[in-house]
């Protein structure tokens, strides 16, 4: 059955005179005819091949030989395909024609993707997508995509498939190119099969079959897949009449790859009937014909069906033999080179597809950190000023009046600065800058610090704030005390700000133990106005607060719990919320913590000794700060402190620079931003230009910007030390301590810690570490299954361990991940749990390229444990 459009090429060819172009016009025609009918197909690229030969026409004969070789792919014939393949890309070198050999190329691919060599395969896509990109040709280009849509199919990662599958869709579409399109929506209903979306899958084979003509080979593939998705929604009836419909039509056509699939689900069928017999037969025909072919990845299909089988008819030896060779061949296949060439294909089509998105994404990213840090400054700069003189008037004994306004000013101040650092904290958090320290700290001495600090608040509205630590917890956790303070002052402030009468109250329990875990639980409790039900599930979510009406009453910037939830997260830990309107609200935190160590009397934190604070009365400093009320401030606070002081003042950095040249500093206290010189530049020149001692003298930035690339500058840049403004004044001296104590420079609080390699400790193991539990209600308690399954386990697991070791030595991260992931179902089986192999963490870790010390402890115990259930699991055999 010819198409329309074959018939009206027919006709055209009989009035050219131009051998040429009757031979252009034969390739049209079989371009037209090949999915429909091969044979037809073979008979004209023959004619072509001919005709070119006798003609001197080299371009007809390599698209003749390209074409002959798709059809032998087509038949299953792939050594008589990949022959013709190489008299085509041949003839494609000599006479350099590029669309033409991209073209042999991708059919190069298809016969090796068929044969399960998917390295060559991907070879082949990559290459000829890099001629069709010089060529600038949008069609040819989708269909390279579509080609490795299909690989990734193979390779089992369906969602990468659909996403360059879709994407080509709309080219084939707008081309017009039916066949194309028919094989399209056959891949795409095979990719939503895979991701278990029935319904999508069948509205594209039932398109494909739509659209095709009855008796050609993308029928009766359309008629099969239709009848495997009535297999998947049980409707056994129809499945078998498609299925058997399309074998039929198959085995006439010749059709290798639907006789797989019929027989391989009519297999299925028939297994899930109870009909062994029939379903062996269906798929060992499946298994003889993918053989006799070399298409690796249907064998794999069927010899992993075949061990199910088998398994079910209680045949063991033949079930493991069938699960042993679906393994080898699924190792084979799965190549991990492959897997990640495939992926970072993927990677490079989607940097290279999102380009400009990329390019506005960092020029976002650029401005918001511009923004971030002149917002930062400008802001604190006169909250500096605000708070510096509101300190310095609290000293000066005002008259009970004076100190009513100026602890109202105070607390404004330090509403403010809570709303600036809720800013810059989600914009750190965002941008993945906060790193959980881990460090010994009491956290009985944190709670009732943030009470302490918070109890001013509770009892200006008579509310009760209680605080109830409950024993089992020890005394000193390792974690991050400054992130729970946080996050408890966040909750507990919220709880103080929307409860008008009652109590506040916090509650510190142990909630598990888990091997040297502390999982703490704390539950913020309030009688306060609760929150409404639609409000619930967002109240962690950016800028939200509980209706426009609590906004407005209550302000804020709404980061607080989100904030809160994102540290908890970083924490490892959970944080859940129950409310009921006008009963009041209780936030759940749980933190898991290993005990600490009790710090020794050295290790406590830093006092400045009598003889230290001698020395910095007698100091010799310069300030070097352009903003009036700012130096005011500065200055009026280290006169207090320190009355001997030497203490002179430059307003900008050239003004500064000029003073260490020719004058003696112990300290350089360094504004940043400032006119003329700012204090960066300042800082290089001193450091590069000066001779010593004025190159040496110590330099701390006492700047408003907070932002964590500004701080590593200014340190790249020579100088020693960091104060925040709005500035502490035990901070100021601690740091100005530390200049002056053995020349060296104390180690700023901003700075991040670099991770620090873990010290291994001994590992541990319980008594016994294997429980047949699970494995023996699995098989029903049948002993030859479990010890089919025991005896697996012994002879896989050693293999992934090695396998393990090896890409731990390569640093080959991906290859860890995913043996350890073969190896997480293993251990389940033989009752292992995952808190004594912590094979699940290991597969999590592994995907975090480049944790090489996180994972040499975790692999080392997993090893041991594995060790360990091997002696169990072989003294049970005896």
């Amino acid at each position: 059955m010819f198409t329309t459009r074959y018939n009206e090429l027919e006709k055209e060819i009989e009035v050219l005179s131009d051998e040429r172009s009757r031979i252009d016009m034969l390739i049209e025609m079989t371009l037209e005819i090949r999915n429909l009918d091969l044979e037809h197909a073979f008979n004209l690229t023959n004619d072509i091949i001919r005709r070119s030969g006798k003609t001197g026409y080299p371009l007809g004969m390599g698209r003749g030989y390209n074409l002959l070789g798709w059809c032998y792919w087509q038949q299953g014939d792939y050594d008589e395909g990949i022959e013709a393949l190489d008299k085509a890309s041949s003839i494609a070198r000599e006479i350099n024609n590029r669309p033409l050999e991209a073209r042999v190329l991708n059919n190069y691919g298809y016969i090796y993707r068929d044969r399960g060599d998917l390295a060559n395969a991907l070879s082949c896509f990559e290459n000829a997508l890099a001629i069709n990109e010089a060529l600038d040709d949008e069609v040819a280009k989708s269909i390279n995509l579509a080609s490795i849509a299909y690989l990734n199919y193979d390779l089992e990662d369906y969602e990468t498939a659909l996403e360059f599958a879709l994407k080509s869709l709309p080219i084939f579409e707008r081309a017009n190119d039916v066949h194309r399109l028919v094989y399209h929506y056959q891949m795409l209903g095979n990719m939503y099969f895979k991701l278990k979306k029935l319904d999508d899958a069948f509205r594209y084979f039932e398109e494909a079959f739509r659209r095709t003509e009855p008796d050609t080979a993308m029928h009766i593939m359309a008629v099969s897949s239709l009848g495997k998705v009535y297999y998947k929604q049980k409707d056994f009836d129809n499945a078998r009449t498609y299925l058997q419909q399309a074998l039929n039509e198959s085995r006439e056509l010749k059709n290798v790859e639907v006789q797989i699939v019929s027989h391989f689900y009519l297999g299925s069928l028939f297994m899930d009937e109870g009909n062994y017999k029939n379903a062996r037969k269906e798929l060992e025909s499946a298994l003889h014909i993918a053989d006799e072919y070399m298409r690796r990845h249907d064998l794999m299909s069927v010899h992993d069906v075949l061990s199910k089988l088998y398994d079910k008819m209680g045949d063991i030896p033949k079930a493991f033999h069938h699960l042993k060779a679906y393994e080898g061949l699924k190792e084979d296949i799965f190549k991990q080179t492959t897997y990640n060439k495939v992926r970072n294909l993927h990677i490079q089509r989607e940097v290279e597809l999102a380009k400009k998105e990329k390019e506005v994404a960092e020029r976002t990213a650029h401005l918001k950190q511009q923004f971030m840090a002149n917002m930062s400054h400008e802001i604190r700069t006169p909250m500096n000023a605000i708070v510096g003189m509101t300190r310095l008037l609290l000293s000066k004994d005002p008259r009970p009046e004076q100190m009513r306004y100026l602890h109202a000013i105070a607390q404004s101040a330090d509403n403010l600065l809570v709303i600036i650092n809720d800013i810059l904290d989600l914009s750190k958090i965002e941008s993945g800058k906060i790193i959980i320290e881990q460090t010994s700290f009491s956290l009985r001495e944190v709670a009732h610090s943030m009470r302490d600090m918070l109890m001013l608040k509770a009892e200006e509205k008579n509310i009760d704030l209680q605080i109830q630590m409950n024993p089992g917890i020890p005394e000193y956790l390792t974690g991050d005390p400054t992130r729970v303070n946080q996050v408890l002052i966040n909750l507990v402030g919220n709880a103080i700000k929307f409860t008008e009468k009652g109590y506040v109250a916090v509650h510190i329990s142990l909630q598990k133990k888990t091997d040297d875990q502390y999982f703490v639980q704390m539950d913020i409790t309030d009688t306060g106005i609760g929150i409404a039900a639609d409000y619930v599930e967002k109240i962690f979510e950016s800028f939200t607060q509980a209706g426009t009406n609590t906004a407005r009453k209550y302000g804020g910037t709404g980061l607080g719990l989100t904030i809160s939830r994102q540290l908890v997260t970083l924490m490892h830990g959970t944080i859940s919320v129950v409310s009921e309107p006008g009963k009041g609200t209780t936030f759940t935190v749980v933190i898991p913590f290993t005990e600490g160590v009790t710090p020794d009397a050295g290790e406590q934190d830093k006092i400045i000794s009598e003889d230290t604070m001698e020395r910095l009365k007698k100091i010799r400093l310069l300030l070097v700060e352009d903003n009036e009320f700012n130096r005011m401030v500065a200055e009026d606070t280290l006169r207090e402190l320190l009355p001997e002081i030497q203490l002179e003042i430059a307003v900008n950095g050239q003004e500064a620079v000029t003073r260490v040249r020719e004058n003696k500093y112990d300290v350089i206290l360094m504004d940043i931003q400032m006119p003329v010189m700012d204090g960066v530049t300042a800082t290089r020149t001193i450091r590069e230009t000066l001779p010593s001692p004025a190159r040496d003298t110590g330099i701390i930035a006492m700047t408003a910007n907070v932002l964590q690339e500004d701080v590593k500058r200014y340190f790249e840049v020579g100088m020693d030390a960091y104060i925040s403004k709005p500035f502490r004044t035990d901070e100021l001296l601690l740091s100005m301590a530390g200049l002056l104590e053995k020349g060296k420079t104390p180690q700023p609080r901003i700075i991040e810690k670099p991770i620090e390699k873990p010290v291994e400790k001994q590992t541990v193991l319980p008594d016994q570490v294997t429980d047949m539990q699970f494995l023996r209600q699995f098989t029903g308690g049948n002993p030859e299954k479990m010890t089919k399954y025991i005896n697996m386990f012994l002879e896989n697991a050693p293999k992934l361990l090695q396998k393990i070791d090896q890409s731990l030595a390569e640093k080959d991260f991906t290859g860890i991940k995913v043996a350890a992931h073969s190896l997480k179902p293993q251990l389940s089986y033989m009752g292992v749990k995952e808190e004594v192999s912590q094979v699940f963490l290991t597969e999590q870790t592994a995907s975090e390229a480049g944790h090489y010390d996180r994972l040499l402890p975790l692999i080392n115990n997993l090893k041991l444990v594995c060790e360990q259930a091997f002696r169990e699991l072989k003294q049970q055999e005896n």
